[in-house]
């Protein structure tokens, strides 16, 4: 199951319409819609705003075929300062 389909299916599973799930959780509803027909990729931030509105936590997304094949993302390395002569 994808993060779109896991969203829909908590949000029916709420009662909610899309526009009442943004109203909710201040995620715009053009960013909702396109998580749930796979025109996004989910956010770290928005997810968990959507769970939070949706009565639950990050965990209901944490089987979603697109959050677990996402590698960890490299650590940035710091940049040298360059320094006063």
């Amino acid at each position: 199951m994808t993060f779109g389909q896991r969203l829909r299916q908590l949000r029916e599973e709420k009662g909610l319409t899309r526009e009442a799930l943004a109203a909710a959780s201040g995620v715009p509803f053009g960013t909702i819609h396109g998580y749930e027909i796979g025109r996004r990729a989910p956010a770290l931030s928005a997810s968990l705003k959507l769970a939070k509105a949706l009565g639950t936590d990050c965990t209901a997304f944490a089987e979603c075929e697109d959050l677990a094949s996402e590698p960890e993302p490299e650590p940035k390395k710091p940049t040298p300062k360059k320094g006063k002569k």
